[in-house]
């Protein structure tokens, strides 16, 4: 079975958080389940610039985009694991940021994602590649069956392979003015109802909806709330149309990666059979985050709330907001790593100098920090509004790190309930997405702390779920398969 996986971040090469895990670890683990696999995605200054070895394949491919004839540099990265291709433009993609500035895109996204996409297309065919599946993720491949059956210059390719598209985040759709479609080379007929017309404007995620032969998401939950108003974001008609052939699939984690027993980044090492790093690791965190009256015997009697996010309205940064001050009341700890929108990066300098002894801020994204950030809390506040899986989560189960989530999405299916006893369960759920709500569970959770023997049971039952992507894997192949043979 021979799968093109296009993408626009895997990790360690460019990511932004779950969507370039998922590239990363994904066509991975199906790899090892015999499935043949080239990744490709864009050359980001961040993958030019990079550590990972790579090398210029010498190919060159013209692509069409309006009424430009563009050449597209086709790289490859010369390390372990499933092949990956980089098309390298850098009048697109040799920029600070993947997507935007820190308060608006990028103006040419369309231009810049539609070239990216047909670079992709026009390489399955320059390789000559008999795929049996492509499998596009999000609004910046969402193109990818039109321009498989359409050719790249619009013309007619006829496409033979079946196409599986994931949505990881419904709410970034890929909505561009009409104006902007003839980029697309694209016949008119293209922009229509029934394909990629919305309202007026062209909705690439809709086009990707209709015209694709499976449709995932990323956990069974949000695929579920996606059929309703309230999580559909203006495709919930659309996503009804296509039910039978939508399914979620939870996301899985790399244990390769994030695993304290062998994690680098950490001051210590540990694991479910001895928590003892764990400590180390809380102290070296503190005194990282400039917390440095907490690096004391009252540190450990203290808990640490840890969260790493992008500051956006979706993760509950504005619950966050409203909660803080009751939050700040309590004996605790916080530290928080993330970047975003811009009065948020506001608030959290502005709650830094407030509770200078209490809170701590980093603004930006440092993978090690947020290795650290896992293994040195004590709770991990995830209060999102939605989350079409979330991994921290996951990651926080296997460091012992306690999570706290709203009940929503990827967070609900992943997050078992504790049970007032303690004796099952392996994290804190709040229902309402309330400040009174979120308040209450850390209540609890700070009164479960001060147990001891039963707050290490939740940690140990945590540490020994297991979220590898075997299983996750093993769906997709079987979705392929599913395709191939229908």
């Amino acid at each position: 079975m021979n799968v093109v996986y296009i993408t626009c971040e895997i990790t360690p090469y460019a990511t932004t958080g779950g969507l370039g895990d998922v590239g990363g670890a994904l066509p991975a683990a199906l790899e090892e389940l015999d499935v043949n696999v080239i990744r490709i995605m864009p050359m980001y200054r961040s993958v030019l610039e990079g550590d990972t070895p790579k090398s210029d394949t010498g190919i060159r491919l013209r692509v069409p985009v309006g009424l430009r004839s563009l050449q597209a540099e086709i790289w490859k990265a010369d390390d372990d694991g499933p092949a990956t291709y980089f098309v390298r433009k850098d009048e697109f993609f040799d920029r600070s940021q993947l997507y935007s500035l820190p308060e608006r895109d990028y103006d040419d996204n369309y231009e810049r994602f539609v070239f990216f996409q047909k670079a992709a297309v026009g390489l399955i065919d320059h390789f000559q590649f008999k795929a049996d599946i492509v499998h596009a993720n999000d609004w910046q491949t969402a193109l990818i069956p039109y321009f498989l059956e359409h050719g790249i210059h619009g013309m007619g390719r006829g496409r033979g392979e079946q196409v599986v598209f994931t949505i990881h985040n419904l709410a970034f759709q890929g909505i561009f003015t009409d104006h902007e479609f003839p980029y697309s080379n694209l016949p008119y007929s293209c922009f229509s109802l029934e394909d990629l017309e919305f309202y007026g404007n062209l909705n690439c995620m809709k086009g990707a909806l209709l015209r694709s032969d499976a449709v995932t998401t990323v956990s069974q939950k949000y695929a579920q709330e996606i059929l309703t108003p309230e999580f559909g974001c203006g495709l919930e008609g659309v996503l009804a149309r296509i039910a039978d052939k939508l399914t979620g699939i939870v996301n899985g984690v790399d244990y390769s990666v994030w695993n304290p027993a062998h994690d680098p980044y950490l001051a210590k090492n540990y694991s479910a059979s001895n928590l003892e790093g764990k400590a180390a690791c809380k102290k070296a965190l503190l005194k990282e985050m400039g917390l440095a009256e907490a690096v004391g015997k009252k540190q450990q009697q203290t808990p640490v709330i840890g969260m790493v996010s992008r500051l956006v309205d979706q993760k509950g940064l504005d619950l966050l907001a409203e909660a803080l001050e009751e939050i700040m009341t309590h004996d605790v700890y916080f530290v928080l790593l993330g970047s975003g929108q811009q009065k948020y990066e506001t608030l959290c300098r502005e709650w830094a100098e407030r509770w200078p002894e209490k809170f701590a801020v980093n603004i930006g994204y440092d993978t090690g920090l947020s290795h650290r950030v896992e293994a040195g809390a004590d709770i991990f506040l995830m209060p999102s509004r939605f989350e079409p899986c979330g991994l921290n989560q996951l990651y926080s189960l296997k460091y012992g790190t306690i999570p706290l989530v709203h009940a929503t999405g990827g967070l609900d299916d992943t997050i078992e309930a504790i049970h007032p006893d303690g004796k099952s369960g392996t994290g804190f759920k709040f229902e309402s997405y309330t400040v009174s709500s979120l308040l209450a569970e850390l209540d609890r959770a700070l009164t479960l702390y001060r147990q001891p023997e039963a707050w290490r049971a939740v940690q140990l039952r945590g540490m020994k779920q297991d979220f590898s992507w075997g299983s996750s894997a093993r769906k997709y192949k079987h979705l392929y398969q599913s395709l191939i043979e229908a």
